[in-house]
């Protein structure tokens, strides 16, 4: 399957299509105020290039005591052409996926399909090596919401996920 390679702008934050109109960003840095999603074709660059603006986000955080992560969810003022790669999954599966990956998302994401996690993922590597925690790395991004239990963390991004664009305009 081609993937869509998702990038943010400005920085150039990694992440993934989640929904039609919703981006996801595993651990993700602090983000300007306007972002603006680029979604490509990943195999061969070959197709239309979009440029989505984000119209609405979250950072949500869970830390219960046995392991920590943290997600950027991102609704897009427009629903993207390209395919979202990976299955619905549900809260208690992706908690159980989070547990499992002792709380890294790119991984947990990728047992569903998703690009972008080590567990067979595009960009493994790349991808989690550009959000380690490094001495003069990005700034985390402050999470506006931390829940206490991976299922409630596992149930919003899955929220999210289903999000629609904004309609009218």
């Amino acid at each position: 399957m081609n993937h869509p390679h998702v990038t943010l702008e400005p920085g150039r934050i990694a992440a993934l299509l989640l929904g039609p109109a919703t981006v996801l960003v595993p651990t993700p840095p602090a983000m300007a105020a306007e972002l603006t999603a680029v979604v490509r074709a990943g195999t061969g660059g070959l197709g239309a290039v979009e440029r989505i603006a984000v119209v609405e986000r979250e950072v949500v955080a869970v830390e219960d005591g046995q392991l920590a992560c943290s997600a950027g969810l991102l609704r897009l003022g427009a629903v993207s052409s390209y395919v979202v790669p990976g299955e619905a999954c549900t809260p208690q599966r992706l908690a159980e996926a989070l547990r499992r990956h002792r709380g890294d998302l790119w991984s947990a994401l990728a047992e569903f399909g998703y690009a972008g996690g080590r567990g067979g993922g595009v960009q493994a590597a790349a991808l989690a090596a550009a959000f380690a925690a490094a001495p003069g790395g990005p700034e985390p991004a402050t999470p506006d919401r931390v829940f206490a239990s991976v299922e409630e963390f596992a149930a919003r991004c899955c929220a999210w996920r289903d999000a629609r664009p904004p309609t009218g305009g």
